[in-house]
């Protein structure tokens, strides 16, 4: 089962996590490249036995590739979602950042009740 993921970072941060994430799918692309040859040839010594399994392992091989790939895909969806969220924030945000409406309640309650600020 996959889970959706979120948690924030400075804006400034936000292409170097997308830079991050990306880089988990290492193990994943090695494993596509790898399978992308090792499938080819499992396919073709399959075709030479008359009575071995070796069509079935190739088929067992594709559906790693194919999982491999999936990983991939989804991480690179996610990245790309995370870049354009960024540009749209970029192109869009104000340049002053908001205030932290929780943080100035909670300071002007302080003050009012205990006199500090």
């Amino acid at each position: 089962m996959r889970i959706k993921l979120s948690y924030t970072v400075n804006a400034k941060d936000v292409l170097g996590e997308a830079a991050k994430l990306l880089g988990l799918t290492s193990h994943d692309m090695q494993t596509a490249i790898d399978l992308y040859s090792k499938v080819q040839v499992q396919l073709r010594k399959a075709g030479t036995d008359e009575v071995g399994d070796g069509d079935l392992k190739a088929m067992e091989m594709i559906g790693e590739f194919r999982t491999s790939l999936l990983n991939i895909d989804t991480r690179l969806a996610e990245v790309e979602d995370i870049v354009l969220g960024y540009r749209k924030y970029v192109t869009e945000a104000p340049q002053e950042e908001p205030k932290d409406v929780h943080h100035e309640a909670i300071a002007n309650l302080m003050s009012d009740n205990f006199g500090t600020d």
